[in-house]
């Protein structure tokens, strides 16, 4: 328990000390430009003899003579022309730095980690990235491609300050999040299969087909309830291929392998062989969301990526994009953003 006082006790002395020494350059840079005692204590808001004593302590510290003093004149000696310029810059830099702290605390600089999804490309993720470097450019965005679950370990870890990932690996108690958009399901097929021609597909229709799903090991939840919904309403489709991606899926269609589900954003990829469907999904609306999820736990993170109208991201569940625009997809309010200037 007694080291507490004294390390508190070190603390206030070395802030002392550094104020003090901060303003006895001022000083000195004061009585250099003046180059007359009464003159600079009087623009340092001081009274001469206590300023007179803080330039004798500078020099005794610097063990130098800054000031040829006499009862006529005040002039610099050589090393004191030289110490103006080094107060000078310190006294620049220092001030450099407080600006650049105050607009870190308001979210205009700093360094923001953004991962995301492949198919986030092809929904209003890079509309929000260009515009929120427009309104921002002091701050630094690294956005680095990453699978959901990847994304999830990143942030819990501290390695990522917000992600945009598939809705699932949002759920977890170190993390909050808030819906970006949400999809419809669209069944893709081959257009030389027969379901192509009919236009539209039911449960019945992928019964032992040949089906490309996303592997369990990266999405076990979503992999569970699929599997469950086929044996809830008697089908069993044949998995002949899982994929990491719904651009993947997509290829393995166009290669024939299968079919299976992706969502209606990706017809901005769709591959020329390949068809969307419409699934009936039996009264149930089967959608794909995508979330913006950041860790809440950890205390140094400061700012967000959500502006006001983030509570719309989740609760106007009727609408398919997110309400208000892209710009503001990205607007820093405090919750999310790391500085490492």
């Amino acid at each position: 328990m007694s080291i507490c006082p004294i390390y508190i006790y070190i603390e206030i002395e070395m802030l002392y000390v550094l104020i003090m020494g901060l303003r006895q350059l001022k000083y000195f840079i004061a009585v250099a430009e003046e180059l007359h005692f009464g003159r600079a204590a009087e623009r340092c808001h001081i009274a001469q003899p206590p300023f007179s004593q803080q330039i004798k302590r500078l020099e005794d510290e610097l063990g130098v003579k800054l000031l040829e003093r006499t009862s006529r004149k005040v002039s610099l000696t050589d090393e004191g022309t030289m110490f103006l310029a080094i107060a000078r810059d310190t006294i620049s830099t220092l001030e450099c730095g407080i600006e650049k702290m105050h607009m870190m605390a308001k979210g205009l600089i700093g360094k923001l980690r953004v991962g995301f999804l492949s198919s986030g490309l092809y929904t209003d993720f890079l509309k929000g990235v260009t515009a929120f470097r427009k309104k921002y450019p002091g701050i630094m965005l690294d956005i680095r491609e990453m699978q959901s679950s990847d994304q999830n370990n990143a942030l819990r870890a501290g390695e990522l300050d917000v992600g945009l990932s598939h809705h699932c690996y949002a759920n977890h108690y170190m993390l909050e999040a808030k819906t970006f958009m949400a999809d419809r399901y669209f069944l893709a097929v081959h257009e030389e299969h027969p379901l192509a021609a009919k236009g539209h597909a039911g449960y019945p229709d992928i019964d032992k087909e040949p089906f490309i799903m996303f592997s369990r090991e990266h999405y076990p939840e979503a992999y569970d309830r699929a599997v469950g919904r086929y044996y809830k309403f008697g089908v069993q489709p044949r998995i002949v291929q899982e994929a990491k991606t719904h651009q993947t899926k997509l290829s393995l269609i166009a290669a024939g392998m299968g079919i299976g589900f992706v969502p209606e954003r990706m017809s901005a990829a769709l591959p020329d062989c390949v068809r969307m469907l419409p699934f009936d999904f039996q009264g149930r609306r089967m959608s794909h969301r995508s979330s913006w999820f950041g860790e809440k736990a950890r205390k140094h993170l400061r700012f967000g990526v959500f502006s006001r109208s983030s509570a719309s991201f989740a609760t106007r569940k009727t609408r398919k994009k997110v309400a208000g625009t892209s710009s503001e997809i990205f607007c820093p309010v405090k919750a999310v953003l790391r500085s490492e200037q």
